[in-house]
């Protein structure tokens, strides 16, 4: 048939647009650009009571390491590497790094953060970031309220009224 031809005369006018894989089991979404099918962006989810995605994803156990708060210049040349992906597998299925495990290391530093981490020590490792963004999630249907989305370079924290993260979402700018 003419119309599933590779050889198709006609121009094609639509694009495709950006796209997403959730993975609820790991609290986990994942955004792909439409044209590279490239990944743009990780929304991490802490799963905690009181967020409108509450009970929609598991918590995703990740660990952002900020060494003397170098983390993002480090993130920028990780992005696109198969380093960096395996550093958020490690994440999520929680494989051992080298020279010991994620979960036995971030005991020791205290630069680092971790679903359970409160705002304010993210504050006292990465400094003010500044005033918020409010989200409301459509404030018809959701009955916790809205959240405050506070931005680093490469990095957006949604943060919920009692203190806790929401979710991190890394991306590239």
């Amino acid at each position: 048939m003419g119309i599933h031809s590779a050889s198709d005369p006609r121009p094609r006018t639509t694009l495709c647009g950006d796209y997403f894989y959730n993975y609820f089991s790991r609290g986990l979404d994942i955004l792909f650009d439409g044209q590279t099918h490239k990944i743009k962006k990780f929304v991490l989810h802490t799963n905690y009571p009181g967020h409108a995605d509450f009970n929609s994803y598991m918590k995703c156990n990740f660990i952002i390491y900020c060494c003397n708060c170098k983390f993002f210049s480090i993130f920028n040349r990780l992005w696109l590497s198969r380093n960096f992906l395996l550093m958020v597998a490690s994440f999520l299925i929680e494989i051992p790094a080298v020279g010991g495990s994620f979960h036995n290391d971030v005991n020791g530093s205290k630069n680092a953060i971790t679903p359970s981490t409160k705002w304010e020590q993210v504050k006292e490792i990465l400094g003010d970031c500044g005033r918020a963004a409010i989200q409301t999630h459509g404030s018809t249907s959701n009955p916790f309220g809205s959240t405050f989305v506070y931005g680093y370079p490469n990095v957006a924290f949604e943060v919920m009224k009692n203190g806790y993260i929401a979710t991190v979402t890394l991306f590239q700018s």
